[in-house]
């Protein structure tokens, strides 16, 4: 099977999306990608629990979770990620170890923040 083959059939599997920013030397960040679809679960890569479902600060990046996306959207040490389902549900954290394969790649995200999307809540609309 071809790596693009490959690729092609692990997206149909991913059921959330990324969007990242990465940091730069003057304190602002800039756009890795906007909405991109990925993968967001519990691997050998990690042994964090489930997240909760409701919106929940953690006092720390108290869950490590594996981010699944296509070898393009390979992420960097510290870039911040918000990973959303279909639910609403909206991961935030920063991004650890990647490791990258012919078809995709596997980047370990430590989560800060479990909330909702705030276009569902009505929050942040004027």
């Amino acid at each position: 099977m071809t790596d693009s083959a490959m690729a092609a059939i692990l997206a149909r599997t991913y059921l959330h999306t990324v969007t990242a920013f990465r940091p730069l030397a003057d304190g602002g960040e800039k756009s890795v990608c906007q909405a991109a679809p990925c993968a967001l679960s519990r691997s050998a890569h990690t042994s964090a629990p489930t997240p909760p479902d409701s919106a929940y600060i953690l006092p720390e990046a108290s869950y490590r979770l594996s981010l699944y996306t296509r070898p393009e959207l390979a992420f960097r040490l510290g870039d911040r990620v918000e990973v959303s389902d279909e639910a609403g549900r909206v991961w935030h954290g920063r991004t650890s170890d990647s490791f990258r394969y012919p078809s995709h790649c596997v980047t370990v995200v430590e989560i800060n923040e479990v909330g909702r999307d705030s276009r569902e809540t009505g929050e942040g609309s004027t």
